[in-house]
């Protein structure tokens, strides 16, 4: 069985279409508002900063951005802005794109981990000292030293096969210290923008318009 969630669809809108663009986020969906052409301004519900998994707070951090702004006053109050760098426009437009094709501001999917793994391919999961104690509890201190780990700009980070697959991933998608697993991992949101793109690099799913199409 798959984890049913109900994620935001992403529109854009022009500036002078500020107020339909707050109302589309107040639906639950997310927008991108542009500015001007080639700025573009991310809109969303308050990301809940006590929830890692949220989906509003996954969208910004996914352009590398970790800081947003709540306006007090006009057609935005209240809701969640956060600029977008000029060299992740693309990937905004990307999830307006792929989002064309659905109509309301959310919309519910349907995503089995076990049957996709993607977010367990080609990536970096940082250790912190949540983990590194975890580990200790587990008996797996080992886990904190090569091949498990290695240093990467002063971070402790999770090795990968040559396949670009987590070394722990087993053949049958589960996790082989799943119930000691690292906070990047068990924390990691189905059906956040990370997750998404993850299926559609990895597994050539798309929750939407392809980019070819």
């Amino acid at each position: 069985m798959g984890t049913l969630v109900a994620r935001p669809v992403v529109r854009s809108f022009s500036i002078r279409h500020s107020r339909e663009c707050a109302a589309w986020v107040k639906q639950g969906g997310h927008a991108v508002l542009w500015e001007k052409p080639g700025r573009g301004m991310l809109v969303l519900p308050v990301p809940d900063e006590s929830d890692p998994a949220d989906l509003s707070l996954f969208s910004i951090l996914d352009l590398g951005k970790r800081r947003w702004k709540v306006p007090a006053e006009g057609p935005l109050r209240g809701l969640a802005t956060c600029l977008v760098p000029k060299d992740c426009n693309w990937i905004v437009q990307r999830r307006i794109d792929r989002d064309s094709q659905h109509e309301s501001p959310t919309r519910e999917i349907e995503i089995d981990c076990l049957e996709c793994g993607a977010c367990c391919e080609d990536n970096e999961v940082l250790i912190f000292d949540v983990d590194e104690k975890r580990f200790a509890e587990a008996g797996r201190l080992d886990l904190l030293k090569p091949p498990y780990t290695r240093r990467t700009d002063g971070k402790l980070v999770l090795t990968l096969l040559k396949n670009k697959k987590c070394r722990h991933l087993a053949s049958d998608n589960k996790c082989g210290i799943y119930t000691f697993r690292a906070d990047a991992c068990r924390d990691f949101p189905v059906a956040s923008e990370c997750c998404l793109y993850a299926r559609e690099l990895e597994r050539n799913l798309y929750d939407g318009v392809r980019p070819e199409a």
